[in-house]
């Protein structure tokens, strides 16, 4: 009987995974994930260039060129736009022709306005572009009218100084909420999106085999040969397999991704953009490194959990429907929940403290996915994780008791007339 037991676990996944479309989603997958987290590099390899230095040549009538420099290079300083280049040309302009990809202020003096300028390009030019040129020259008009006011040097460079503002945040809390909702939506990211795609596809894959079984009357043979119970414990084993060596490989896809990164920041003549040793500083200053040390244990638990309840769910559906048409209607509700937790979970990092959301937390489906986000980003304490993973536990057994006599009325029955009477009455049963 155990080797009737690993064969149909075998004979299952194998199902799931000797296939060509497994091997062609895979591919698939590595090629995109190496994609997204190299873009950067990839578009500069095509032509694109992220670090591409944008020159603005001024040809100066008034003597203000170190003024203008001065200014501009300190606004694009605190926009966090330092791609330009500011280049004192007075001849430029002698031959407008060879102007391509320049552009070209001209400062003219005003016997009204003081200052009056020119911006001069090939192509329109970006709006922000635009908007700093035009704040730099009002800037340097300031200065002109406060040069002929007859003010001291020191007086003038008083009043051109941008006002010094200390902030000063009396809410504690307040302080790290920005950096809170930056963390939250990273592990949302990297924790919650992968369990839900591949819940999705597990559940999907579970009924498909099931059905296409009992399509065939395949099912038939397989129930005469070995019990129910046997053939549902195979089913949830094996589509839990699925799902570890699919998430497995995806984690080694995004190693393969950031090892290719980290040898193009290497070789690359232009800087490393630091996303990632961005990403990781955050994260470690979060606090989020200690808290899945502390919490790994009940987080591997409550995900495994979570599979299992999730596989036995869609196994009772399926052994419920005749075809793979009505085990599509028949998923929406589960799919729902799916969907009410994975946005749950994104609404937690910005409705901190709702007690909905912590409620919602408890509740064992959708647990799965707040859950981990509440205690990474510090709402909930690893007791209240712990409490979570343990009421999914509980609940999986229930699922898995009262569902297996589900699964032995459904699982040969190939008519839908009185089928909810034929279950409901069923879980009367006992083993």
């Amino acid at each position: 009987m155990k080797n009737k037991f690993k064969y149909l676990i075998k004979y299952s996944l194998k199902k799931k995974i000797d296939t060509k479309w497994f091997k062609i989603v895979n591919i698939l997958l590595l090629i995109l994930i190496v994609f997204l987290v190299n873009m950067d590099y990839l578009i500069n390899l095509f032509g694109g260039d992220f670090e591409e230095t944008e020159k603005i040549y001024v040809v100066d009538n008034v003597g203000s060129f170190d003024t203008f420099s001065s200014y501009f290079n300190a606004l694009a300083t605190e926009m966090d736009m330092e791609e330009y280049e500011i280049i004192l040309d007075n001849d430029i302009l002698n031959n407008e022709e060879e102007i391509d990809e320049e552009v070209v202020v001209v400062l003219n003096p005003s016997t009204t306005e003081y200052l009056s300028g020119e911006i001069v390009s090939f192509d329109a030019i970006s709006r922000t572009t635009y908007e700093m040129i035009v704040n730099t020259m009002n800037a340097v008009k300031s200065e002109l009218v406060l040069i002929t006011s007859g003010l001291t040097p020191e007086e003038i460079t008083a009043l051109s100084s941008p006002v010094e503002i200390t902030e000063t945040v009396l809410n504690e809390e307040a302080k790290d909420n920005e950096t809170k909702q930056n963390v939250g939506s990273i592990v949302t990211t990297i924790l919650i999106v992968p369990f839900f795609i591949l819940i999705i596809t597990m559940v999907q894959m579970l009924g498909a085999e099931i059905n296409d079984e009992k399509t065939s009357r395949g099912m038939e043979i397989i129930i005469s040969s070995v019990p129910a119970k046997m053939h549902f414990i195979s089913k949830v084993i094996a589509a839990i397999s699925y799902v570890l060596i699919q998430g497995i490989l995806l984690l080694i896809y995004s190693g393969i991704a950031i090892l290719l990164r980290n040898v193009l920041a290497s070789t690359s003549a232009t800087s490393s953009s630091g996303m990632f040793s961005e990403v990781i500083t955050m994260l470690s200053d979060a606090g989020i490194f200690s808290l899945l040390a502390k919490g790994s244990i009940i987080l591997i638990i409550m995900f495994i959990a979570s599979f299992i309840a999730y596989a036995i769910t869609a196994a009772i559906l399926a052994s419920m429907t005749t075809n793979i048409e009505d085990f599509q209607q028949l998923q929406t509700p589960l799919m729902i929940i799916m969907l009410v937790g994975y946005y749950v979970a994104l609404m937690a990092v910005m409705f901190d403290g709702s007690i909905f959301i912590e409620i919602m937390a408890y509740i064992p489906l959708l647990s799965v996915m707040i859950a981990p986000t509440l205690y990474l980003i510090g709402e909930m304490s690893l007791l209240s994780l712990a409490l979570s993973t343990l009421l999914t536990v509980v609940v999986t057994y229930f699922l898995y008791k009262y569902g297996l006599r589900v699964y032995k009325v459904g699982i040969l029955n190939y008519s839908s007339s009185k089928l909810w009477r034929k279950m409901f009455k069923s879980l009367k049963n006992k083993e």
